[in-house]
């Protein structure tokens, strides 16, 4: 039966909205699309029933009923649209490829030195993405989203003074692989990025929360009400620098000195073992000697750990959100996040913590990836086939320029 939504501007922008939420996984219903959209029902259904039009969504009744209708459930028809996804850290690169029909659908990871400057990333990128995608030479990939692990702004997406990434500042991420990739390319905080996974991770159970990832450095993100917080300049969560009492004198890599990476990051506590000769290169071998309870790691590991619980008890009792969520390599370390927790109990109000949830990530090492999945489908969601012909001819281009071989050039 032919739709009765006429296919004005309005109409058109309304189904692409639509679209883009049953893609990433918001909406599943007509009355979650009433909810997010914030229309009446007889609009949600005039949506869906253009879109089930269009043949690129079914609606699936799934489950028995309870005295009316079985509720049904909007999904994506198998399609060939993908999104690139990628998350950096200080000495690893890792990606992924995700469809409408998988949140992940192929995931690597490599090592990675961030400190070897743009040019080398880029290229690690392209050549990891093509590794992926050589034998997929059937999807089109429509856009990519990729975390960093320094302070980027929602706003501009750009980097801004990366205390971790040297080489790396007045570089115009967004352009550059945008001009290499040949699709549309969003950028985001790790932290932030992780947040959001984890949001999505918990079924969006819990929404408000703080997420932390502890690795090599401090970084956080806000989810409030369901969103992600960006802050007045596009910049929210970092707590990276905040200044911490027991840090007084000790140098940060952002130029300052007393800051809470200095005490409680992952780097911090292999300073501190380095400075009594044991024989730590990495996090990875901080993690090891703390899981096997090494009497001077232990120590470090809690002592940082306190730090940092510490320094969240003030956003607990200002935030009042559900949950502290930990993340990130440390989050691995029992000993670590005990003392965050503690901390957290012992200086926060207890009306703050009365109902609390402290625990470590569900979404786990691909908690950025699943935020950035959820980023790259909005920044470019399916095309509404009717709308195909009005888009305009100044739009970036839909998919990645795939030679005969199926890798991206």
């Amino acid at each position: 039966m032919p739709s009765d939504v006429t296919h004005s501007p309005k109409t058109s922008e309304a189904s692409r909205r639509a679209l883009a939420l049953i893609v990433d996984g918001t909406v599943s219903s007509r009355a979650d699309l009433r909810t997010q959209l914030g229309i009446s029902a007889s609009t949600a259904s005039s949506l869906v029933r253009r879109l089930l039009d269009t043949g690129v969504i079914e609606e699936v009744v799934d489950g028995p009923s309870t005295g009316g209708r079985r509720p049904a459930r909007l999904q994506v028809i198998q399609n060939d649209a993908a999104w690139l996804v990628a998350e950096l850290g200080g000495g690893h690169l890792r990606l992924g490829v995700s469809t409408a029909q998988s949140t992940l659908l192929r995931v690597r990871e490599c090592r990675l030195d961030i400190a070897d400057g743009p040019a080398a990333t880029f290229t690690a990128l392209r050549e990891n993405w093509e590794q992926l995608l050589e034998d997929l030479p059937e999807l089109q990939i429509l856009s990519a989203a990729i975390a960093l692990p320094g302070p980027v702004s929602a706003q501009t997406n750009e980097l801004i003074a990366p205390a971790r990434m040297p080489g790396w500042h007045g570089v115009r991420i967004v352009d550059e692989l945008q001009e290499a990739l040949n699709i549309p390319v969003h950028v985001e905080n790790d932290a932030r990025a992780a947040a959001l996974g984890e949001f999505i991770a918990r079924q969006e159970s819990i929404p408000d929360l703080i997420y932390v990832k502890a690795g090599t450095g401090i970084g956080a993100g806000l989810i409030s009400r369901g969103q992600l917080i960006h802050g007045g300049s596009g910049v929210a969560g970092d707590i990276t620098h905040v200044p911490v009492p027991g840090a007084e004198g000790r140098q940060c890599s952002c130029g300052r000195t007393g800051c809470l990476e200095t005490v409680a990051s992952g780097a911090a506590i292999r300073r501190e073992l380095v400075d009594q000769e044991l024989e730590v290169s990495s996090i990875r071998d901080v993690i090891d000697l703390a899981v096997t309870f090494q009497p001077a790691a232990t120590t470090a590991v809690r002592r940082s750990g306190k730090q940092l619980g510490t320094a969240l008890s003030s956003l607990v009792n200002f935030l009042n959100p559900s949950a502290v969520i930990i993340g990130g390599a440390l989050s691995g370390v029992d000993a670590y996040v005990a003392a965050v927790r503690s901390a957290i109990y012992d200086s926060s109000l207890a009306m703050t913590t009365q109902h609390l949830l402290i625990e470590t990530t569900t979404a786990g090492s691909d908690a950025a990836l699943i935020g950035l999945t959820r980023i790259a489908r909005r920044s470019a969601p399916l095309p509404v086939p009717h709308d195909s012909a009005t888009r305009s001819a100044s739009a970036p281009p839909s998919t990645i320029h795939r030679p005969a071989g199926g890798t991206p050039t």
